[in-house]
């Protein structure tokens, strides 16, 4: 993960002089929960021990929840899975999951608006200290600065958002569970849908 190895998003901040809040700025848009998605969600829940290591929660339950609201927007974004991020340390390392602008050159890593971290051993903190800081590797790789970059921090089961915007990091105040999945589809649904827009928008 490497990032600085920050403890927690307050030390990111302390670092790069970031203002941070904690508000409501998420605002759902519905999505449709397939019933053949709970139902693999269920037997995985039921029949493996998705707890046991890192690479399972990120394997049975983030990944799934993220490829499944991510599809409608595939064409505008595109998802990367554990590859590295950054340019220059301490903003370098490997978060879990990142999505890019989609290339004209096709699957080539571009410009990043949304990060995802897991949650290692349940620790928050720690992963919003590695978020925050790939939120600021991410947006020192943008062609305009000013572009939001959304991030999320989850252990498979407790999901959290926050935004960066220039040196202003806000912290949803409200937290989606794996078990409302049409509250955390609809989550999902509004970052993707500010994501695509982003995307699409002129360069600066």
């Amino acid at each position: 993960m490497a990032f600085g190895n920050f403890k927690s998003g307050e030390d990111v901040a302390a670092a790069y002089q970031i203002s941070v809040a904690v508000d409501s700025f998420l605002q759902p848009i519905a999505f449709p929960v397939d019933e053949r998605f709970e139902s693999e969600l269920a037997f995985a829940l039921k029949n493996i021990a998705v707890r046991m290591s890192e690479a399972s929660i990120c394997e049975f339950l983030i990944a799934p929840v993220l490829k499944t609201v991510w599809k409608p927007y595939s064409e505008s974004l595109l998802i990367w899975s554990h590859i590295p991020l950054g340019a220059k340390a301490p903003l370098v390392g490997t978060p879990d999951y990142f999505f890019t602008r989609r290339s004209p050159l096709g699957l080539i890593p571009n410009q990043p608006y949304v990060l995802v971290v897991e949650a290692k051993k349940d620790d928050f903190e720690a992963g919003w200290g590695q978020c925050l800081a790939a939120m600021l590797a991410a947006q020192n790789m943008n062609d305009h600065p000013t572009r939001t970059i959304y991030g999320c921090v989850s252990n498979g089961s407790l999901w959290q958002f926050g935004k960066l915007e220039g040196r202003s990091f806000t912290r949803e105040i409200r937290e989606y569970v794996l078990s409302d999945l049409p509250d955390l589809f609809a989550a999902w649904n509004y970052v993707f849908a500010q994501a695509k827009e982003q995307a699409l928008a002129p360069a600066a």
